[in-house]
């Protein structure tokens, strides 16, 4: 089966204004979120990384369940929850069609958790009591897996840069990292927006997609960033720039195929799985769709009219 072939050449261009339209959407979501009021962070950290307690209460519905609404929970615990200073540091999300509440509060004793939830079950009950979860992370932990997920990736993106630099020269190292931090830039950034408008908040989870992400996508790159070294050497008639656009289609099909095997199996997590890992396959999904068209298109389009002649040198 043959795959329709990209006229690279011509649509460099439009390649690079995609892309610097999603990196300026990207800087505004991550600036956006640093001043957002109930953020004040590049990304909506969850608890993982701040700390406190997450409670989840399922409603007990006959059929669909009653519409309720965060700012409507608030209002009414207001009125008969007199600790005010507890009650404007909660942050509830509703989920499920309105079945399931999740709560995020900051530290509380066992009575005042009790006292919450019987004021939560006035309010939006009844509630199945027997599904409660609870979990608690305190502060120093949540900055302990902050800084601890912070030092991998960047350990990792150091390796990955030195990988690079030993197997190609110094042009195609550069534009192999310039595409990978374009993929995570992204892909971070869009979570800033999900925070800001739907206040998704990111876990350990985060982290760990975002290192399988750079490694992803410096696979890809990697393989098409051979195929041209090799097409160089074996198309001495054909200028550099005809060699890239070869290469990149000889590539298309193997990248493509890969990609979808892929993002089948988190597919299925998103549909069929849990919600803890709902955020992170969605996560991974952007991002190889992302890597993929960084390495399909971007990098190979950054490598066109460097150098037209037939004398490129391979290492």
């Amino acid at each position: 089966m043959k795959l329709i072939s990209i006229p690279l050449i011509e649509i460099k261009k439009k390649v690079w204004s995609l892309s610097i339209f999603l990196i300026t959407f990207s800087l505004i979501g991550i600036i956006i979120s640093t001043f957002y009021p109930s953020i004040k962070k590049p990304i909506n950290l969850g608890m993982d990384y701040v700390g406190g307690n997450e409670i989840r209460l399922e409603r007990i519905c006959n059929i669909d369940c009653s519409t309720i609404t965060s700012d409507k929970l608030i209002s009414d615990l207001r009125i008969i929850n007199k600790e005010n200073n507890l009650v404007n540091n909660i942050r509830f999300q509703i989920q499920n069609n309105n079945s399931l509440i999740s709560i995020r509060t900051p530290f509380l004793s066992i009575d005042s958790s009790e006292k919450l939830i019987n004021d939560i079950n006035k309010i939006a009950g009844p509630i199945n009591f027997d599904s409660k979860i609870s979990r608690s992370i305190g502060p120093k932990l949540g900055r302990d897996l902050l800084i601890n997920g912070g030092i991998s990736l960047f350990v990792s993106l150091i390796a990955i840069s030195f990988y690079i630099s030993i197997r190609f020269d110094k042009k195609f190292s550069l534009l192999a990292l310039s595409a990978l931090f374009h993929d995570l830039l992204i892909v971070f950034g869009i979570f800033s927006w999900l925070g800001i408008i739907f206040s998704i908040e990111v876990n350990s989870l985060f982290a760990v997609a975002l290192l399988t992400i750079a490694g992803y996508s410096v696979n890809d790159t990697v393989v098409i960033f051979d195929r041209i070294r090799e097409n160089r050497k074996s198309n001495d008639n054909l200028n550099f720039n005809q060699v890239i656009e070869i290469s990149v289609n000889e590539s298309l099909r193997r990248t493509l195929f890969t990609s979808l095997t892929t993002i089948i199996p988190l597919l299925t997590l998103i549909i069929f799985g849990s919600y803890s890992l709902y955020w992170f396959s969605i996560a991974l999904v952007l991002g190889i769709l992302i890597g993929s068209y960084s390495s399909i298109l971007l990098a190979p389009s950054l490598l066109i009219n460097e150098d037209k002649s037939n004398n490129y040198e391979n290492k």
